[in-house]
């Protein structure tokens, strides 16, 4: 069985309240618009997507991974918003999302004009995914404490 220790779980509950991370404001504006953006995008697969395409459910599993998508884009905002430090996980699991979609979208399209768009937007999304890596780096590296702590080893008397 896993067991973690004592210590980590107090250095993450520290971090939650102490540490605060900063991300620029247009990159809340740009992950804001992104959210926005992809609302209609899912209605649209929903609608639209053929129910079989060599497998089953192929609109759910389209459907499902962008409302994944969405979740991501919300919840990174969120911890931005309240400048947590786990804005910095939320936004990597984004960017991980965002080059899983680009990967899938150019190797499942059809060849001639679907692959050409597949291009294009998994291009755009491994571009968002390296700015989002970017600013995940620049947030560990800028961000703040209000307390300073020190692990030890040592039992207290």
């Amino acid at each position: 069985m896993l067991q973690f220790s004592p210590a980590l779980f107090a250095i993450i509950k520290l971090m939650d309240k102490t540490t605060r991370v900063y991300f620029p404001k247009w990159a809340t504006i740009l992950y804001s618009g992104l959210a926005v953006a992809l609302i209609p995008w899912i209605y649209n697969l929903a609608q639209n997507l053929p129910a079989r395409h060599l497998s089953n459910h192929w609109d759910s599993v389209w459907v499902g991974f962008d409302i994944m998508m969405l979740s991501a884009i919300i919840l990174t905002i969120w911890f931005v918003l309240r400048q947590r430090i786990w804005a910095t996980i939320a936004a990597s699991a984004l960017a991980t999302l965002f080059i899983v979609d680009a990967w899938f979208d150019i190797l499942m399209s059809r060849p001639g004009r679907e692959q050409r768009i597949a291009l294009f937007f998994g291009i755009s999304e491994v571009l968002l995914a390296l700015l989002t890596y970017r600013l995940v780096f620049l947030a560990i590296h800028h961000s703040t404490s209000t307390k300073k702590f020190k692990l030890t080893t040592k039992k207290r008397k």
